[in-house]
């Protein structure tokens, strides 16, 4: 790789000689490419940086009382933020950069909301941008399931306090990852009795109709999005979806039901392409129960996270919950091979199998999911042509990761000069639906003469919170930019 960077950087100055000596000389085309461009491994800084990318991967899941700022269950003890830092220190080594947070608003099921549940939810989000998490946020009143009835509001009360809602969501977006439908049942979860007793349509819509149009609505059920929304509307493209019961092999409680072969299963295989989906699998101790006894799956689970395209899941759930060790535990024990990924038709760089002096080193199940749920971007190659007024960049990005980049919506390639400062841009506006194994060619015609003011050129590319993402090269990543060639 570093005979290439030399040879890329030799042609790149005689170039520069040519552009600037006389007009006369321009008229032949120069051209370079580099290729096999994502093939030198990461080093373990980089890849640390790689689970710090927003938008994607783990999640945590935490609560609150709106009302009184304390959490729920064996939290009831704690506030709220007081659990939130638990959790983020039982999961440092995991690094979440998702927090999936269920605001509960019991105590104003038949009443306004108050200023005081304001305050309790405005302290909460300032905690989470102090530790750089993003919401997956879900609105819930029925935290007791053995009583569902003595917590529901009426539908007139739920599409209240959605309007009274929507000015905060607003003014939060930037730390909202996405939204879950909730408010309906226990958990926000939409079980059948609850739906069967409120008016879900007046409530997914007074939802789509009061929050951030570039907001994502995720829902537990495919047949919630099927009969409450019209697919000829702009709204079909912005409900996404949640499956709260993976067990690695199909379920009649998974978002799409048992059959993988039913028109629900496959209608969502191709939906979750361009939407976000995040999941759970069922908690620990509840593999006694639900799954035989057994752990679960890693790969059926991953095959899974790769069909509907997952872009987050909990690390809450069958983990290390109870100081016992579940199934995440032991998929860090569990080595997986390229045979293994080839076998299941998951995506994987044949990079991430070596260390940085090119020797094969092993990898587990848990690494891999760790690492390739949601998008996992890389330039594949760079080439360029200069004649005698432009010089033609062309950046092929492709995806790795189990789901498109469906949260990051700005992407840009840019000329820095020597003290780091833009020179010139060029936004990318197709990234979000960029496939697992496509390629996204990024084409830039510019004048020589920015470029002959330029060091660098870089890409960088953000979700909402505006925090740059690092690509899956081994390059330098600095202030949320890529660095991608040094040009003089």
């Amino acid at each position: 790789m570093k005979k290439i960077f030399k040879k890329l950087t030799l042609i790149t100055a005689f170039l520069g000689l040519l552009l600037f000596q006389n007009q006369q000389n321009l008229c032949s085309v120069k051209a370079a490419t580099i290729s096999e461009y994502e093939e030198k491994p990461l080093t373990e800084q980089q890849n640390q940086e790689m689970v710090n990318n927003s938008d994607r991967g783990f999640r945590l899941e935490l609560n609150l009382n709106v009302k009184t700022g304390m959490g729920l269950w064996g939290n009831a003890d704690k506030t709220g933020i007081a659990q939130m830092q638990n959790a983020i220190a039982t999961f440092a080594d995991d690094n979440p950069r998702l927090a999936q947070v269920y605001f509960y608003l019991t105590d104003y099921k038949d009443k306004p909301l108050d200023q005081t549940a304001f305050n309790n939810m405005d302290q909460y989000f300032q905690k989470l941008k102090q530790n750089h998490l993003q919401a997956v946020l879900r609105f819930a009143y029925i935290w007791d399931d053995a009583h569902p009835k003595s917590q529901e509001p009426t539908t007139e009360q739920v599409v209240a306090h959605i309007k009274q809602l929507a000015p905060w969501i607003a003014q939060h977006r930037d730390q909202i990852a996405n939204l879950q439908a909730g408010f309906i049942g226990a958990w926000g979860e939409w079980d059948s009795g609850a739906r069967s007793r409120m008016n879900e349509k007046a409530i997914l819509q007074a939802l789509l109709a009061n929050t951030p149009k570039d907001l994502f609505i995720q829902v537990r059920y495919y047949n919630i999005k099927s009969r409450n929304v019209d697919p000829q509307s702009s709204d079909w493209q912005r409900v996404g979806f949640h499956d709260d019961y993976l067990i690695g092999r199909p379920h009649v409680w998974n978002t799409a039901g048992a059959d993988p072969n039913s028109a629900e299963w496959k209608a969502m295989a191709e939906q979750s392409q361009t939407v976000p989906v995040d999941g759970e699998m069922i908690w620990g101790s509840a593999n006694a129960s639900d799954n035989n006894g057994q752990l679960i799956s890693a790969p059926l689970i991953a095959h899974r996270l790769a069909v509907h395209h997952f872009t987050s899941l909990s690390i809450a759930h069958n983990y290390k919950e109870d100081g016992k060790d579940y199934s995440l535990s032991a998929w860090k024990r569990q080595l997986v091979t390229p045979a293994l990924l080839d076998q299941y038709k998951l995506p994987y760089q044949k990079s991430w199998f070596k260390d940085t002096n090119d020797n094969e080193i092993s990898r587990s199940w848990y690494e891999y999911i760790r690492d390739y749920l949601g998008y996992r971007l890389a330039v594949k190659d760079i080439s360029y042509q200069a004649d005698g007024q432009n010089i033609d960049y062309q950046v092929n990005l492709t995806n790795y990761g189990l789901a498109a980049p469906v949260l990051i919506n700005n992407a840009e390639l840019v000329l820095l000069d020597e003290s780091k400062n833009v020179v010139a841009a060029k936004d990318v506006t197709d990234i979000a639906h960029l496939q697992s194994l496509q390629i996204l060619p990024i084409k830039w015609q510019i004048d020589k003469t920015l470029v002959s003011q330029a060091k660098y050129l870089a890409f960088k590319f953000t979700g909402y919170s505006n925090t740059g993402n690092r690509l899956a090269n081994n390059i330098d990543f600095d202030d949320g930019y890529n660095y991608l060639l040094t040009l003089k």
